[in-house]
C-alpha cells in the first residue's frame, strides 16, 4: 500500500513529497496528475525568509536562481529591497521531485484522471484505483466563474527571452508601473537569470480574468525597447489568472478533509504567492504521523487565520473600495511605510498586527470613503488587534 497518495501534480504535491521523503525516508509516496507532466509551466518565486524552519535541507535542491535584493518602481517612487529572492522553474522542480520519488520506490502517474477521492482510496476514470494510508487532495483552485466568486484577479503573461544585448539590471524588478495603466493596476515584472536570459511579465491586478497574449506581448516589446533591447527570441511563455478573493475559504477550511494548496485555502490571498504556505503545509505533513495530521494542520490553520482574513480585506480595499486608477497608491504606501523585516513577514504570511496596522493606517487612497473602509475592516479582520493591545509571541499576534 502507498503511505502518502497526493492527488494533483503541482507545487503543493511536489513539496509534500520532498518533505515526507526527507523526514520519513522509508515512506512510499505516489503523485497522481491528470496532465502530461508534473508542475505544469511556471516560474515560482519567493523570499529566502519564506522558507519554514526545518525545511531548508529538503528545499535546497530546488533553489535554481538567487538574488540578494530586488527593485520596486511604483507611484513615482523607487526602492531597493534588501531581501534575498529565489526562483525555480517548473521543469527543474519536476526533475527534482521525480528523481526523489522514484529513488525511494514511489510512483508518479501522469495523464491520469481521478473521478473519486476518498479517505484512503483514489479511483480513476479507467475504473482502476490506488489505496493510501494518507490521501491528500492538491488539485488546485476551484472555478472562479460566475457562480458567486467575489474578488479580483492577478493575471500575467510572461515571456522568457534570449537577448542580443545585455539586460541593464542585475537584480529582479518585482514591480515597475512606469507603463500604460489600462485594465486595472498594471506593472512589469522581470527576472534576469543571466545578462542575456530574462523573464519579462506583463502583470495586472484587474477586475476581469480576461487576458490577451497579443496585448501583453506588445507591452513587453515596448518595455524592452525602452531599456535599449532591440533584438530577442522568445524561448518560453507562461501565463496565469490567479483569484484574489475578498472572502471564501480560509487556510484549512476543508478540514477534517486533507486538502492542500489553493483548494485548501493555503495561499496568500493578497499577493498570489503560493510558495510560503505550501512549504509550511508540506513541512507539517512531512513531520506529522498520518493519524495526527488533521490536528496538526488545524493548528497551522489557526495560526494563519487572522492573517488570511486581513489579506482578504486588502483585496476588498483594492478591488471594491478603491477605483482602479487609485490602486497604485496602496502599493506605493506599502513600500514606503514598511521596513525590510515587515515586508519579509508580509510576503511570508507571518505578518504581525503592527505590520497590518501600518499598511492601512494613514492618508487614504483617492476616493476612499472612510465609513466604507472601517465597516469592511471590521467585518473582515476580527481578531487582527491593535498593536497597542495585542500580545506578541515569536512575532505572532495572540
Amino acid at each position: 500500500m502507498i503511505d502518502y497518495l497526493f492527488v494533483g501534480g503541482g507545487l503543493q504535491s511536489g513539496l509534500m513529497a520532498l518533505a515526507v521523503l526527507h523526514h520519513q525516508p522509508r515512506a512510499r509516496v505516489a503523485i497522481i496528475e491528470r496532465g502530461a507532466r508534473l508542475a505544469g509551466n511556471h516560474t515560482w518565486s519567493f523570499h529566502a525568509s519564506d522558507i519554514p524552519t526545518g525545511s531548508e535541507e529538503w528545499l535546497e535542491p530546488l533553489l535554481q536562481w538567487r538574488w540578494p535584493r530586488y527593485e520596486i518602481f511604483v507611484g513615482g517612487r523607487q526602492r531597493t529591497v534588501d531581501l534575498s529572492y529565489l526562483s525555480v522553474s517548473s521543469e527543474h522542480f519536476a526533475q527534482v521531485v521525480t528523481e526523489n520519488v522514484e529513488a525511494s520506490g514511489g510512483c508518479i502517474s501522469t495523464d491520469t484522471n481521478v473521478v473519486e477521492l476518498g479517505e484512503s482510496r483514489v479511483t480513476f476514470d479507467s475504473g482502476e484505483f490506488l489505496e493510501g494510508r494518507v490521501v491528500i487532495d492538491n488539485r488546485g483552485p476551484r472555478s472562479t466563474d460566475a457562480t458567486g466568486y467575489r474578488g479580483g484577479f492577478q493575471k500575467f503573461w510572461g515571456f522568457e527571452l534570449r537577448l542580443e544585448s545585455d539586460w541593464p539590471m542585475s537584480s529582479p524588478i518585482i514591480m515597475d508601473d512606469r507603463i500604460d495603466q489600462t485594465d486595472g493596476f498594471r506593472f512589469v515584472y522581470t527576472l534576469p537569470f543571466s545578462p542575456r536570459h530574462v523573464l519579462v511579465e506583463d502583470t495586472r491586478f484587474s477586475d476581469s480574468p480576461a487576458l490577451d497574449r497579443h496585448d501583453c506581448l506588445a507591452q513587453v516589446q515596448r518595455y524592452l525597447q525602452g531599456r535599449g533591447c532591440h533584438g530577442w527570441q522568445i524561448q518560453r511563455e507562461e501565463s496565469g489568472v490567479l483569484p484574489m478573493p475578498t472572502g471564501g475559504i480560509l487556510p484549512g477550511g476543508e478540514l477534517p478533509r486533507l486538502v492542500g494548496g489553493y483548494r485548501g485555502g493555503w495561499f496568500h490571498a493578497a499577493t498570489g504567492y503560493s510558495f510560503p504556505l505550501a512549504a509550511a503545509v508540506a513541512e507539517t505533513v512531512g513531520r506529522t504521523p498520518g493519524n495526527d495530521l488533521a490536528g496538526a494542520l488545524q493548528r497551522l490553520a489557526t495560526e494563519h487565520a487572522r492573517r488570511a482574513r486581513f489579506a482578504r480585506f486588502l483585496n476588498r480595499l483594492l478591488f471594491d473600495l478603491v477605483k482602479p486608477k487609485a490602486r497604485y497608491q496602496i502599493f506605493r504606501r506599502f513600500y514606503r511605510v514598511l521596513n525590510t523585516q515587515s515586508i519579509s513577514r508580509f510576503y511570508g504570511h507571518r505578518f504581525t498586527a503592527r505590520d497590518a496596522w501600518r499598511i492601512v493606517v494613514g492618508v487614504p487612497p483617492s476616493g476612499l470613503r472612510p465609513i466604507h473602509f472601517f465597516r469592511s475592516l471590521a467585518a473582515s479582520c476580527r481578531g487582527v488587534s491593535s498593536p497597542t493591545t495585542s500580545t506578541m509571541t515569536h512575532g505572532v499576534p495572540t
